[in-house]
């Protein structure tokens, strides 16, 4: 069954308005109309489902022959197929532009394909020469480092060894808890006056100038102006 909707102006429910149909207007009804022929997604209808139908009967003359003229007519197309498809890919190989680009384009990669090789043979060799004298500017550069560090090793070596037998001829004047008795009498019968002074021409002169009083603070001296 197939559903048809059919726009009919001059119809409408009628017993509903009690008016003449001409003038009723947009009036819809639906018709269900049949197909011709059931749709083949619909399945059997239930009156059918037990019903099998009687084989035609045909004479045998007329079975004979059909039997021969639709073997003949397979044959036929068969080999006509076969021909067909023959001659096909006959035109394909010598026409089809398809595998003649297919064929251009496997012989140009093969061509690239040595030519990229040689490239990357070449540029592998490049890389190792690099490489190797990479290798050797750094294993140079580790010696230079190396023999750096050792000389800057044997300076301060040279430095402290210099240091310590400086101070080992300094060690005889140093003050110990032996010898501070004699230090200190030494100190206390020589004096050191260091009232002197050193003109502009490089001259000492010792004790010409008195030792100056010291300032007295400014709070005392405003304490004794005070009346």
């Amino acid at each position: 069954m197939q559903t048809m909707r059919i726009i009919n102006v001059n119809t409408l429910t009628m017993g509903t308005t009690g008016l003449c149909e001409t003038f009723i207007p947009n009036s819809v009804y639906i018709q269900c109309v049949r197909w011709k022929r059931k749709p083949i997604w619909l399945p059997t209808a239930k009156s059918k489902v037990f019903r099998v139908p009687k084989r035609p009967v045909i004479p045998m003359e007329d079975y004979v022959e059909l039997k021969r003229l639709y073997n003949n007519y397979r044959t036929y197309m068969t080999s006509f197929k076969a021909y067909i498809r023959q001659i096909v890919k006959e035109n394909e190989m010598q026409f089809n532009e398809t595998v003649v680009n297919k064929l251009t384009e496997e012989e140009d990669f093969k061509a690239c394909n040595a030519i990229n090789d040689e490239w990357n043979a070449e540029i592998a060799k490049m890389r190792e020469i690099k490489l190797m004298e990479m290798r050797e500017r750094r294993k140079n550069a580790i010696l230079k480092n190396i023999l750096r560090k050792e000389q800057n090793q044997e300076i301060k070596e040279m430095r402290l060894n210099e240091w310590v037998k400086k101070i080992k001829e300094e060690s005889v004047t140093f003050i110990t808890a032996e010898n501070v008795d004699a230090a200190i009498e030494e100190c206390l019968t020589n004096t050191v006056n260091h009232n002197r002074a050193l003109d502009l021409e490089g001259n000492w002169h010792e004790g010409k100038y008195p030792p100056i009083s010291p300032i007295p603070p400014v709070e005392e001296t405003q304490r004794n102006q005070r009346p």
